[in-house]
C-alpha cells in the first residue's frame, strides 16, 4: 500500500528530477499512446538514422558520449536503422520502446523477422501488445474483447452487461479504450466502447497495470488500439466469412432447479429458457485499400466492414403461462464499421493525421407466439421493432457504436524537443423505433410465482413491449483535446501534457412503453401483512377481493428520461532518468479534475485536484536487453460515469404500487381493484426536482487505487523468454449512492430540526463509504415557497452513517513463457493466481447485474453490506492461457488458443430477518438465505471454465495472397455457466422458483470459414 509519506516523497521526485542533469541520452518511453521509441547503442558521436520502410520517413539522432541514443515519437511500423556501416531492421510498438541490436563487427545487417527475443527495458508497464500479422493467425473472436482477454489478468465481465471486461480485479466500467489516441470508451456507462474494422487493427496495446502518468481514467486497465495506415505500394483486399448455424452445437437450455414448493410445482423441474430450437448465422464482408496520394507525403488508408447476424431464439423465460404471444425472437442485425486514415508527412519532422471512424449496429426485431409445453412458435407477429446503438439499454445491438474524427499533429520543433497536438469529437444516436405506435399501447402484464388466481385460463399481455425503452432523440457527444510535450535534457527525458473532454448525453434513460406494467403476485399467508415494497406490511385480506385468497397486483411505473453532462481535464508530468546505462527510474504525478451536470445543466458534482503520483523502475542487469527486472507504484483514479446524472442527479419515477382485485380482462388488465397502498419508491423517485446542491457529500472523492508492482523478464535463449510479475491493488474509495434517511432523521433529533416538511426525504445521496462526509440538506423540500432556500449543513462521521470502508484487494502472481517466432512457431502461456477480496466490486454489481453504474443497490444501506466481505464475483484463484501458431509449410499454418480458469464465486442472496428492514423496500438484497446469514462466496463457486479454440489455415503457392482458414471456437463444446440465479427468496419469504438456477452459459462449439485476398500493386 502507499502510505503518506510514500506519496509526499512520490511528488517530490515528479518535480526536483527534472532539475537533476548529466551527459547521457537515456532510453525512451512512447511521446504519446499512438507511437513508439527507438533506442540502443552504438560507437559514441555515431550518427542513426531511422527509416520508415513503407513511407521513406527519416528520422536522426546522434549518439552520446556513451554510445546510447533514441529516437521518439514514431509512427508504429518497420524501420531500418543505419549507423555508420550497421544496420538493423526492427518494428516500432505503440507505447513501447524498441531496441535496434547492431551486429558484431564484420556483419552489416541483422535481419528481425518476427518478435523480437530481446527485452523492452525502457519501462515498467504491464501488458501485452498484438500486431495484426499475430491476432491474423491466432483463433480469436474478431473484435477488441478479444483481444483482451488474451492478456494476463483480464477476466471476461458478466454476461448480462453489454460490454466490459474486468482489468486487475476492476469492476467492467473502470477501464479507458483509446483509438490513435482518441478517448472511445462509452460516455454514458464506461461499459465497452466504440470499435473499428478488425481488420483496420494494426496493433493492439493492452496494459493491465504500471502504465505511467499520461494514462488516467482507469482503476482497471488500458486498451490502446493503433490503425493501419497507407505506404508507398498500393495496396487492396478483401475478405469474406461465414459462421453457419450448421456448424454450431446446440446450445444448453437453462432449466428451473427442484425446489420441492407446491407453489413452484408449475415450474420446477420445468425449461425456463428452452434453447435447442435457438438458430445463430453469421457473416461477415470487409475490404480495404491503401496507398499513397503523393509519395513519400500523403497517405490514405480505407477500411470498411459489415457484419449481419441473423438470430432466432426464445427471449422471454418460462413463468406460469403456458404460452406467450410474443416470447420467439426473430432478429437480424447489421454491424457496419469503416476507417478513413490519412497521414500526411509534411516534412520528416512534422506530421499530420486524420483518422476517421464509423461503428454502427442496428436490429431489426421481430416477436412471435411461443408454446412452452411442445417448445414450438407460430407466425402471429406481435411486435416488430428497430434498434439502433442499444447495447446500454437493453443489448440488442452488439455495441453502443459511435462515429469520431480525431486530428493529430507530431512536430520534432528540435532534436530534443516534441509537441504533439490532438482534437476530436465523436457522436452517436441511439434509437427504438416500432411498427406500432407505442403511445397506444396498455400496460403489460407478468406474473410472478404462483400469481395466475385461474392456471387454466393465461392471463393476456396486450402489450409487447415488455422491455424498458428509450427516449426519442438519445444520443452521446464527446470532445477531446490533448497536447504533450516531450524534452531531452541530459539523462532526462521530461513529459508533460494537459487534456480536456466533454461529454454530453441527450435524452439519456429509460421509460416504461405503455406507462406502466402490471405483475400479479400471490402470498400463501393473506391474512398475515407482508412486505409490499417500501413501507409498512399488508395483508392482501384487508383490500377483499381475490386479496382474501391471497391475489394481489402490482402497479409498476419507470421513467428516468434525462439528458447528463460530464467535463474531464488532467495534467501531467514525467521524469525518466537513465540513472545508469543499466537503471532507468521514472517518478511522475497526474492531477485530474471532474465535473458532472444534470438533465438542467446544473453541476452537481465537482471533484478538483486529484493527485496520482507515479513511481516506476526498470533495470536491464546485463545491459543487453536480456533480462530486465521492473517494477512500479502509483495512484490511478476513475471518475463518476455520466450515467449516475439519469437516476442520481435528474428527475426520475420508479415507483410501485399495490392493489387487490376482484378479476382480469380479457386484456390482461385487472378489474374491481381496491389500494393497499399509495405509490412507493425505496429511492423516494417521485419524479420531482432534485436541488444539485443536495445530490452528493460536498466532500466526496472518485474511486481512486493504489497499487505496487514487480517482476522480471528473462530472454534465457533465441528459442525461449520467461519472466514473473506480483501484482498488489488496493481500493482506497469508492463512490456509489446510499439512501438511507435513518442517520439524517437521528441527526435532525439531535440538533433539534424540524422534519415536518421534509416531503421527498434525503432520496439517494453519492458518497464515500466509511468516511466521514459532510452534506447539505434542504429540510424544507415539501414545501414550494421554501425549498431550496435555507439549506443545511450536516456533518455525519462514517459510524453515524453506519457503511463500512470500502473494501477491494487483488493480489496477483503472473508467470509467462514464450517462445519468439523462431523456427516457423510462436507460442505464449500465462498462469496467474489471484484473489480478488473485499465488500465491492466497484462501480458495478455483477452479483445481480444491475446496469446502474455508481448507483448500485450495493451502498444504498448498511444492512445490504452485512456478510459482503469476501472473494468478489472478478476472482478466479486460477487462470491459465496459451496460444499461438505453427507454420506447417509455407502453405499450411494452425493456431490455438486455451483458457482454463476457476469458476466465479456463488452467492446467497435474500430477505433481510429483521422485518424493520425488509420494510426498506429492497427485497432479496441481502447476504441472508431464509434467515440464516451466508458471507459472499460461501456456497462455493461456479464450475471451471476451460475452452480450448483452435484453427488451421491455406494459403497456396499458385495464388499469391489468397487465404482460405477455418476457425473452431470452443472445440470440446464445454458450456459452463456464466451467470447464476443468487437470489433465493421472493420479498414474502417463499423460495424463488429460479433459486441458484443456471441463467445463462457460454457459448457453444461454433465455427467460422473465412476467405481473404490480399494483393500489393
Amino acid at each position: 500500500m502507499l502510505r503518506k509519506t510514500v506519496l509526499a516523497r512520490a511528488l517530490f521526485l515528479a518535480f526536483s528530477t527534472a532539475a537533476l542533469t548529466t551527459a547521457v541520452v537515456e532510453p525512451a518511453m512512447a511521446q504519446s499512446n499512438a507511437a513508439g521509441t527507438l533506442y540502443g547503442v552504438v560507437a559514441p558521436g555515431a550518427q542513426v538514422t531511422a527509416k520508415n520502410v513503407e513511407t521513406n520517413l527519416t528520422r536522426s539522432a546522434t549518439a552520446d558520449a556513451a554510445g546510447r541514443f533514441q529516437i521518439t515519437a514514431l509512427p508504429i511500423g518497420r524501420y531500418t536503422v543505419t549507423a555508420g556501416s550497421q544496420t538493423a531492421n526492427v518494428e516500432v510498438l505503440a507505447g513501447q520502446g524498441v531496441e535496434a541490436l547492431f551486429a558484431a563487427a564484420g556483419v552489416q545487417q541483422v535481419q528481425v523477422t518476427g518478435r523480437r527475443s530481446r527485452i523492452d527495458v525502457s519501462n515498467a508497464s504491464n501488458g501485452v501488445t498484438f500486431t495484426a500479422r499475430e491476432l491474423a493467425k491466432l483463433p480469436v473472436a474478431q473484435n477488441v474483447q478479444g483481444i483482451i482477454l488474451l492478456a494476463p489478468n483480464t477476466v471476461k465481465g458478466d454476461s448480462r452487461y453489454a460490454a466490459g471486461d474486468s482489468f486487475g480485479g476492476g469492476g467492467p466500467s473502470e477501464n479507458a479504450y483509446y483509438i490513435n489516441g482518441f478517448p472511445v470508451t462509452n460516455p454514458l456507462t464506461q461499459l465497452g466502447a466504440s470499435e473499428l474494422p478488425f481488420g483496420a487493427v494494426a496493433q493492439a496495446q493492452i496494459l493491465t497495470g504500471g502504465f505511467g502518468a499520461e494514462f488516467g481514467r482507469s482503476i482497471g486497465g488500458v486498451v490502446n488500439i493503433t490503425t493501419k495506415s497507407g505506404t508507398n505500394n498500393w495496396e487492396a483486399g478483401a475478405m469474406y466469412y461465414v459462421e453457419p448455424n450448421a456448424w454450431r452445437s446446440t446450445p444448453k437450455s437453462s432449466y428451473y432447479p427442484t425446489t420441492g414448493k407446491s407453489y413452484n410445482s408449475v415450474t420446477d423441474g420445468k425449461a425456463r429458457v428452452y434453447r435447442e430450437n435457438n438458430t445463430n448465422d453469421g457473416r461477415r464482408f470487409g475490404a480495404y485499400v491503401g496507398g499513397p496520394l503523393i509519395k513519400d507525403k500523403l497517405f490514405m488508408f480505407l477500411s470498411f466492414e459489415t457484419t449481419n447476424t441473423d438470430q432466432e431464439f426464445l427471449g422471454t423465460a418460462f413463468t406460469a403461462n403456458a404460452s406467450n404471444k410474443d416470447g420467439w425472437v426473430n432478429q437480424k442485425a447489421v454491424q457496419d464499421r469503416y476507417l478513413s486514415k490519412f497521414d500526411w508527412n509534411i516534412t520528416d519532422d512534422h506530421r499530420l493525421e486524420l483518422t476517421m471512424v464509423g461503428d454502427n449496429a442496428k436490429a431489426d426485431r421481430k416477436l412471435y407466439g411461443y408454446n412452452y409445453t411442445t417448445n414450438t412458435h407460430d407466425n402471429n407477429l406481435a411486435l416488430s421493432g428497430h434498434f439502433s446503438n442499444d447495447s446500454t439499454a437493453n443489448g440488442f445491438t452488439p455495441s453502443s457504436g459511435g462515429d469520431f474524427w480525431n486530428l493529430r499533429y507530431v512536430g520534432n520543433l528540435t532534436d530534443n524537443l516534441t509537441l504533439t497536438v490532438a482534437h476530436g469529437q465523436s457522436t452517436v444516436k441511439h434509437e427504438n423505433t416500432f411498427d406500432t405506435s407505442t403511445s397506444v399501447l396498455l400496460p403489460s402484464t407478468a406474473i410472478a410465482s404462483g400469481g395466475n388466481p385461474n392456471p387454466a385460463t393465461p392471463i393476456n399481455n396486450p402489450n409487447p413491449v415488455t422491455f424498458r425503452i428509450l427516449p426519442p432523440g438519445a444520443g452521446d457527444k464527446v470532445k477531446a483535446s490533448r497536447l504533450d510535450l516531450e524534452y531531452k535534457l541530459g539523462t532526462h527525458t521530461i513529459r508533460g501534457g494537459l487534456d480536456q473532454v466533454k461529454l454530453k448525453s441527450i435524452n439519456a434513460g429509460q421509460i416504461t412503453a405503455g406507462t406502466a406494467t402490471w405483475t400479479y403476485r400471490f402470498t400463501s399467508t393473506p391474512t398475515t401483512p407482508i412486505t409490499m415494497g417500501s413501507g409498512p406490511k399488508v395483508a392482501t385480506a384487508s383490500g377483499g377481493g381475490l386479496g382474501t385468497q391471497g391475489f394481489y397486483v402490482q402497479k409498476a411505473v419507470f421513467d428516468t428520461s434525462t439528458s447528463a453532462a460530464s467535463d474531464q481535464d488532467a495534467q501531467y508530468l514525467e521524469d525518466k532518468w537513465q540513472v545508469t546505462k543499466n537503471f532507468l527510474f521514472t517518478a511522475g504525478i497526474r492531477r485530474e479534475g471532474f465535473s458532472n451536470r444534470n438533465g438542467d445543466d446544473q453541476t452537481f458534482l465537482e471533484q478538483k485536484n486529484q493527485i496520482s503520483p507515479r513511481l516506476s523502475a526498470a533495470w536491464d542487469v546485463n545491459g543487453d536487453a536480456s533480462f530486465k527486472v521492473f517494477g512500479s507504484a502509483g495512484r490511478y483514479v476513475v471518475q463518476i460515469p455520466t450515467n449516475v446524472t439519469v437516476r442520481g442527479a435528474s428527475r426520475a419515477t420508479n415507483t410501485s404500487q399495490y392493489y387487490t382485485y376482484t378479476g382480469i380482462d380479457a386484456n390482461g388488465q385487472p378489474l374491481g381493484l381496491t389500494k393497499l397502498t399509495d405509490p412507493r419508491s425505496a429511492n423516494n423517485e417521485y419524479g420531482q426536482a432534485k436541488d444539485p446542491r443536495t445530490i452528493t457529500s460536498t466532500n466526496l472523492k472518485p474511486s481512486y487505487q493504489d497499487e505496487i508492482t514487480f517482476g522480471f523478464e528473462k530472454a534465457y535463449s533465441p528459442d525461449l523468454n520467461f519472466g514473473a510479475k506480483a501484482t498488489y491493488r488496493k481500493l482506497r474509495a469508492t463512490s456509489d449512492d446510499f439512501c438511507d434517511q435513518t442517520p439524517f432523521d437521528d441527526w435532525a433529533a439531535r440538533n433539534h430540526v424540524d422534519e415536518s416538511k421534509f416531503t421527498y426525504g434525503i432520496g439517494c445521496v453519492i458518497l464515500n463509504p466509511g468516511m466521514d462526509q459532510d452534506f447539505l440538506v434542504d429540510f424544507n423540500n415539501g414545501d414550494p415557497a421554501l425549498a431550496g432556500k435555507n439549506l443545511t449543513k450536516v456533518h455525519l462521521t462514517a459510524s453515524e452513517i453506519g457503511l463500512p470502508e470500502a473494501k477491494r484487494i487483488y493480489t496477483a502472481v503472473d508467470l509467462f513463457a514464450e517462445h519468439p517466432l523462431r523456427n516457423g512457431w510462436y507460442g505464449k502461456v500465462n498462469y496467474t493466481w489471484s484473489k480478488s477480496h473485499g465488500n465491492t466490486e466497484g462501480q458495478t454489481n455483477s452479483d445481480t447485474g444491475q446496469a446502474n453504474v455508481s448507483i448500485t443497490a450495493v451502498w444504498d444501506q448498511k444492512y445490504i453490506m452485512e456478510g459482503a466481505d469476501g472473494p468478489l464475483p472478478n476472482n478466479r484463484d486460477h487462470v491459465l492461457k496459451a496460444f499461438g501458431f505453427y507454420q506447417v509449410t509455407p502453405e499450411w499454418t494452425v493456431g490455438g488458443n486455451m483458457l482454463a480458469a476457476t469458476g466465479r464465486p456463488r452467492n446467497c442472496l435474500g430477505n433481510h430477518p429483521d422485518p424493520a428492514v425488509q420494510d426498506l423496500g429492497y427485497g432479496a438484497s441481502y447476504h441472508y438465505c431464509f434467515g440464516k446469514l451466508v458471507p459472499r462466496g460461501a456456497t462455493g463457486n461456479y464450475p471451471p471454465d476451460v475452452r480450448f479454440d483452435a484453427n488451421v489455415a491455406y494459403s497456396p503457392e499458385f495464388l499469391k495472397g489468397f487465404q482460405v482458414k477455418l476457425d473452431v471456437f470452443n472445440l470440446f463444446n464445454r458450456q459452463a455457466p456464466s451467470a447464476i440465479q443468487d437470489v433465493v427468496e421472493n420479498a414474502d419469504g417463499t423460495m424463488l422458483n429460479n433459486a441458484q438456477g443456471v441463467l445463462s452459459y457460454t457459448a457453444p462449439r461454433s465455427a467460422r470459414l473465412t476467405l481473404q485476398y490480399d494483393h500489393k500493386f
